[in-house]
C-alpha cells in the first residue's frame, strides 16, 4: 500500500505503479483488437450479452457502436437470450457477442442453446479456457484474453471500436488518440483527482450504497468487487437507489458532467437530508470517461489511510 506522505508524492507514486500497468495493457492489446475488429465488419447487426460478475465491458461496447457507428447492436441480458430470444426469434439477428469475466455453468447452458439454435458466436474470455468451452465456440471467433482485468477489457472494446472506424470522425478519432496515449495524461489525471480519491476513501469507511450513470459502470463495479471487500456494500441502479436508503444512508455517485441529469433525484435526496452523498464525476466524455474512472479506482486500492 502506499502512504500518505504528502499529495505530491503520492501522485508520483500512483504514476509509477499505474503507468508501468497501463504500458503492459496496452501492448497485449493489438492481436485482440485486430480478431474483434474483423468480428465487428462481419456485419452491421450484433446480439451483445454477458456472462459472470461484470456487466460492464458489454455495456461499454454498446455506448460505443450505439454513438459512433452504424452497427444494429443490442445488449440482451444472458438469462433473456438463453430462454425467450435464442428459442423463438426467427429470422432476427443472428450474431452473437458474449463477454465473460469468467467460465461457469451459466456460459456452458448459454453456449448450448446458441449452438442449438444456429446462432454465430464470438467469446471474449480470461484464460485458462477449458476444454468443455473451448470446443463450443469456432477457433477464429474464440478470443482468449491472458488479463482477467476490467480495464484491460473496457481498453480492448474501446480501441476494436475505433479502429472498426478507421480511426476516422471526430470522436472515432479522439477515442483511439486519448485510449492509445493515456500515459501521457496520467500525471495530470492523478494530480487533479488526488484529492477527490482521499475524500471517497474517507466516505466509504463504513457500509455504502454505490451507483453510477450508465457510462460509468465499470468504476462502479470494480470499486464493489474489488475495493475494501470486508466493508459491506450495495451496487444498485440509480433509479433504485431511494428504494435501499434503508440499508445505508451514504451513497457513492459515479458519473460525467454529461450525464448530469440522471442523478438528479439522488441530489434531490441529499438536498432533503434523506442521504449524504460522494460524488466521483469524470469531467470528460462518456466514451471515454469509463476508462479514466478505471484508472482513478485502481489509485484507490492503492492510496493509504
Amino acid at each position: 500500500m502506499l502512504g500518505t506522505e504528502g499529495r505530491d508524492e503520492v501522485v508520483d507514486m500512483l504514476y509509477k505503479v499505474l503507468s508501468k500497468y497501463l504500458s503492459s495493457l496496452q501492448e497485449s492489446l493489438s492481436s485482440y483488437v485486430k480478431q474483434l475488429v474483423q468480428f465487428l465488419k462481419s456485419s452491421n447487426e450484433l446480439l451483445i450479452t454477458y456472462s459472470g460478475m461484470y456487466v460492464s465491458p458489454a455495456t461499454y461496447l454498446l455506448l460505443l457502436l450505439r454513438s459512433l457507428t452504424n452497427v444494429n447492436a443490442y445488449l440482451v441480458e444472458p438469462e433473456t437470450l438463453m430462454y425467450y430470444v435464442a428459442p423463438y426469434v426467427e429470422g432476427g439477428i443472428r450474431r452473437v457477442l458474449i463477454i465473460t469475466s469468467g467460465v461457469d455453468s451459466s456460459l456452458i447452458r448459454l453456449l448450448d442453446q446458441l449452438n442449438l439454435t444456429g446462432y454465430e458466436v464470438m467469446l471474449i474470455s480470461p484464460s485458462p479456457i477449458p476444454d468443455n468451452v473451448r470446443y463450443k465456440v469456432r477457433e477464429d471467433l474464440l478470443l482468449e484474453i491472458k488479463l482477467q482485468d476490467l480495464l484491460f477489457q473496457h481498453l480492448l472494446v474501446g480501441i476494436a471500436v475505433s479502429e472498426y472506424l478507421n480511426r476516422s470522425g471526430v470522436r472515432g478519432s479522439r477515442l483511439w488518440n486519448e485510449l492509445s496515449n493515456l500515459n501521457e495524461v496520467l500525471k495530470d489525471l492523478l494530480t487533479r483527482y488526488i484529492g477527490k480519491l482521499y475524500e471517497v476513501k474517507e466516505f466509504t469507511n463504513d457500509i455504502f450504497i454505490i451507483t453510477s450513470t450508465p457510462s460509468m459502470l465499470g468504476p462502479a463495479e470494480h470499486i464493489t468487487y474489488n475495493y475494501n471487500v470486508r466493508i459491506p456494500r450495495y451496487l444498485i441502479p440509480l433509479n433504485n437507489v431511494k428504494h435501499y436508503i434503508k440499508y445505508s444512508k451514504k451513497v457513492l455517485v459515479i458519473s460525467t458532467d454529461v450525464e448530469e441529469f440522471s442523478i438528479k433525484e439522488i441530489i434531490g435526496l441529499k438536498i432533503g437530508g434523506t442521504v449524504n452523498v460522494c460524488e466521483l464525476r469524470i469531467r470528460t466524455d462518456p466514451l471515454t470517461a469509463p476508462i479514466y474512472g478505471l484508472i482513478l479506482s485502481n489509485a484507490l486500492m492503492m492510496i493509504g489511510d
